[in-house]
């Protein structure tokens, strides 16, 4: 399958949080949402579809209510912009700053040098937060450091960390890390990420270049492919956000001045998040 960002994808959540629409799953419930559309003002000058919905929107995202009262017109307006490149800018903006950014700083801050521990970040970031707090990315990265209390032996990555001192592997600590993450997570949608994750460890396909088979949300296997026509952005410059070996070209970007992560992280480390939407 190629992998394409789904920007008009609207739906009730299933976790309680309102809306999720669009590449990052942005909720009403938690404000993301809300981030998304105020982007999109300041790109319009504040006059848009949107508009008519502010009021309940910031609410929500004050609150952290999931209720979707009042916002009937929210996925049939997200849907309706779903060619708009104004909307993509505002939605990729918001991706990059509260998720693709943070996580890949954390990948870079712990020497992560592997595609799979790069994208099981990014994963964790999209689906906890990227914040420090306990459950978020941050948060389980320093529960998972704190279980490195000596040398750990082992390990066939051929990639070294230090965590306090001590010498571990990346992938015996990105397993350590997936564990950690499965005490925070149900047996939905997440849940089915981490299994994914475990299932690319097994078949040790540590550094993607361009395909890597994954689990969709039923368990079974499928291939994530590179998609050369993926342009978030069709009206700038292309940047080398990512790439696929030889294969596959650079993604297109605002990014300038992101972390060195960005220019190593696969395509297929975002599609190993949207696969499961898409088959």
């Amino acid at each position: 399958m190629l992998i394409k960002f789904q920007y008009s994808n609207c739906e009730k959540d299933d976790g309680g949080h309102g809306y999720a629409a669009g590449i990052a799953n942005f909720c009403t419930g938690t404000g993301d949402a809300w981030d998304v559309v105020q982007t999109y003002h300041n790109i319009t000058g504040g006059n848009d579809e949107f508009t008519k919905l502010d009021s309940v929107l910031a609410d929500r995202a004050k609150s952290g209510s999931g209720s979707t009262s009042g916002l009937s017109e929210f996925c049939p307006i997200w849907q309706s912009l779903a060619t708009n490149q104004r909307f993509w800018s505002a939605q990729g903006s918001v991706f990059e700053k509260l998720y693709f950014n943070p996580s890949q700083k954390w990948a870079d801050d712990l020497g992560l040098k592997l595609s799979v521990s790069q994208a099981a970040l990014y994963d964790t970031a999209i689906s906890r937060g990227a914040s420090n707090s306990t459950g978020s990315l941050g948060g389980i990265i320093k529960a998972t450091n704190k279980k490195i209390t000596a040398d750990v032996s082992g390990g066939d990555s051929n990639s070294t960390l230090k965590i306090n001192g001590h010498s571990i592997d990346e992938i015996k600590w990105l397993g350590k890390f997936l564990d950690v993450r499965a005490n925070y997570e149900d047996e939905g949608q997440s849940n089915v990420h981490i299994k994914s994750f475990k299932y690319i460890i097994k078949l040790k396909e540590y550094n993607w270049e361009h395909e890597i088979e994954v689990l969709n949300n039923q368990g079974k296997p499928g291939n994530v492919t590179c998609d050369n026509s993926y342009l978030p952005y069709p009206d700038q410059k292309t940047n080398p956000l990512a790439t696929c070996g030889s294969n596959c070209s650079g993604i297109e970007s605002s990014i300038t001045s992101a972390s060195s992560s960005v220019s190593r992280i696969s395509i297929a480390a975002i599609g190993v998040f949207v696969a499961s939407m898409l088959f």
